[in-house]
């Protein structure tokens, strides 16, 4: 019974996992968690960050938002984004990082 309890959490921790890795496949998403793990915005500054339609950011916005990736708080008109999980951040940073890395490395030598 153990067994496949630990079985059955195993499968949800890689469903989960699968599901993050599927909602960071986009590259605007992935500016988008970037961004905000340098602190809050709204809308206007992400777009002004990021450079793409507010229909496109509000749009991977709401996809993050409903993954519990990002969270939001309304103060008047304005909506405000941040990293919900501190976790993913981490995450989202080691990779750009890494991959930033290589390709300065790979620059170098090319």
């Amino acid at each position: 019974m153990e067994q496949q309890t630990t079985e059955a959490l195993s499968l949800q921790v890689f469903e989960r996992a699968a599901e993050l890795f599927g909602l960071l496949s986009t590259p605007v998403r992935v500016r988008i968690v970037s961004a905000l793990c340098r602190g809050e915005k709204n809308v206007t500054e992400l777009r002004r960050l990021i450079g793409v339609a507010q229909p496109n950011i509000s749009q991977h916005l709401t996809m993050l938002h409903r993954s519990r990736i990002v969270s939001k708080r309304r103060q008047g008109a304005q909506v405000f984004y941040s990293i919900a999980d501190e976790f993913l951040g981490l995450v989202c940073r080691a990779v750009c990082s890494q991959v930033a890395s290589e390709t300065r490395d790979a620059n170098l030598l090319g």
